[in-house]
């Protein structure tokens, strides 16, 4: 897979007591980095970003982030099902791994609000990578 990365430049307000970026930020950023993703492949089809919802969540905390030094979110892997998409996130700082993720998405129908399959020019993005 190709990879794809967005710049995440700490705010100070982000920090706990200790200087680290606090944990509730760091699931803000991996949402970030997951819609850019999205919007990335769902470039030009409609409503296509709107219609998903979390179902799962997983953060492995592997070392402290910090205020004063930028963050590269990264996809690292990708995996679609027929109304489900599964995406791994990495966060690195000064050039060191310091939090992995994966979350599992669902596709809705916009009128249904019900699972539905993912459209094909999906599927076909995220096979070209």
């Amino acid at each position: 897979m190709k990879e794809f990365a967005i710049t995440i430049s700490p705010r100070l307000y982000e920090t706990d007591a200790l200087g680290h970026i606090n944990n509730a930020t760091i699931a803000a950023w991996f949402e970030v980095i997951r819609m850019r993703f999205l919007e990335s492949l769902a470039d030009g089809i409609e409503g296509s970003v709107r219609s998903w919802i979390l179902a799962s969540v997983q953060i492995d905390f592997l070392g402290e982030t910090f205020y004063g030094s930028d963050v590269t979110g990264k996809v690292v892997e990708a995996s679609i099902g027929n109304s489900s998409f599964t995406v791994h996130c990495e966060m690195w700082q000064g050039g060191r791994q310091t939090v992995r993720g994966k979350a599992v998405l669902v596709h809705l129908g916009l009128e249904s609000k019900s699972p539905a399959r993912i459209p094909d020019v999906l599927r076909e993005r995220l096979a070209a990578l």
